[in-house]
């Protein structure tokens, strides 16, 4: 028996969780049923749970950033004592196992992406096998680990020394009736009547960026936006320049996650297009396509796995092949458009599957498990 009545989880984010849809959402789904703390790199409010900020420098290397927020963070939060410590990803597990041998707690680690072949990383073989070793390494304190796919489950199965078969988690939103809107349009001064594709997300290498630039450049009125921030933001931005279409290309940076659905429902088109340069995001299932279908926008999606495989059960949008010409993409983007309407009724459809009420009773069944069998 337990002396207190709830839980106390502690979530641990390298990241700004104001704009991190699967912390947010983890966290609003255990607030309810434990007492809950989330420390990640900026500040924030939530009336349900306490909110800290380990402030990083920014201008520093990623190695930099990560060793002060792993030191910064593990001399503030040791005060403190959770019974659960959900590790929101690769950078949090040395924290998190740091913590777990103070508290005598249980860890659980998100492994959202399969970090050991990450698409940023594709050209820096010693850093991804120094992350795979961090990683393999650390896994074994690691009570159970959740990952967003049922084919990265599997892959993470026959890579690392596991307790447990990972669980997956969904990276879907919640359940809402979006309104469509000219949020786009206003903000980027787009003419009425031109087309609005949109991309969201982290603006990274692999992700089709360069090639949707190349689509816009032939059609004639089509804008692309952007609503992310990342590294590969300014080639990006030299490609557009290139190809004439600069001004039809908008750099956005990135929004609160409780904002993005309404900007996202003022797009037309939504861009999933992902070049698989890497093992991860060959197997890759991103929230952006369920953030989509939850505005009710048709999706130009890349034709892997995965994606196929939603979409072939809910076909609200069609699916190219990774090699797709600049052609190719740009007729795609003008079929969606002019069947916009048959695409969102299928997109409908697909939010009421793939909506985070449906992760929530799994989320809470595996953690409160791990509480109560300490």
């Amino acid at each position: 028996m337990h002396n207190r009545q709830r839980c106390r989880v502690v979530v641990l984010a390298f990241a700004d969780a104001r704009k991190d849809a699967r912390t947010l959402n983890v966290c609003r789904t255990l607030a309810a049923e434990c007492e809950l703390a989330l420390w990640n790199t900026a500040q924030g409010h939530s009336p349900a749970w306490q909110w800290h900020a380990v402030a990083v420098p920014q201008q520093k290397r990623m190695l930099v950033r990560w060793l002060w927020f792993v030191v910064a963070l593990c001399w503030r939060v040791h005060r403190w004592r959770a019974d659960i410590i959900w590790a929101g990803d690769v950078y949090c597990l040395l924290p998190a196992v740091v913590l777990r041998w103070r508290w005598k707690a249980r860890v659980v680690y998100d492994a959202r992406e399969i970090y050991s072949s990450l698409g940023s990383l594709a050209e820096r073989r010693l850093a991804q096998k120094l992350l795979a070793w961090y990683e393999r390494w650390l896994v074994r304190w690691v009570d159970r680990i959740v990952t967003s796919g049922q084919r990265d489950a599997e892959e993470l199965a026959t890579m690392l020394p596991l307790r447990a078969e990972p669980e997956v988690v969904l990276n879907v939103p919640f359940y809402t009736e979006p309104v469509r809107s000219n949020r786009l349009r206003e903000r980027c001064r787009i003419e009425h009547g031109a087309l609005v594709v949109l991309y969201q997300g982290a603006v990274h290498r692999g992700r089709g960026l360069i090639r949707a630039v190349e689509v816009i450049a032939t059609l004639e009125k089509a804008h692309l936006c952007i609503l992310g921030d990342g590294d590969f933001a300014p080639a990006v931005e030299r490609h557009a320049y290139a190809c004439g279409v600069a001004a039809r290309v908008h750099l956005l940076g990135s929004v609160p996650y409780d904002e993005l659905l309404d900007w996202t429902a003022s797009a037309d088109v939504g861009w999933c297009w992902i070049e698989p340069i890497s093992h991860s995001y060959e197997l890759a299932l991103p929230n952006k396509l369920f953030e989509y279908a939850m505005a009710r926008v048709p999706v130009l999606a890349s034709d892997l796995p995965a994606i196929r495989r939603v979409l072939e059960e809910f076909p609200f949008g069609v699916c190219c092949a990774p090699t797709a010409d600049a052609a190719a993409l740009a007729a795609a983007i003008t079929h969606l458009h002019t069947h916009a309407d048959d695409y969102r009724t299928h997109a409908e459809r697909a939010a009421r599957e793939y909506c985070y009420e449906r992760q929530q009773p799994h989320v809470r069944r595996f953690v409160l498990e791990l509480w109560q069998n300490r």
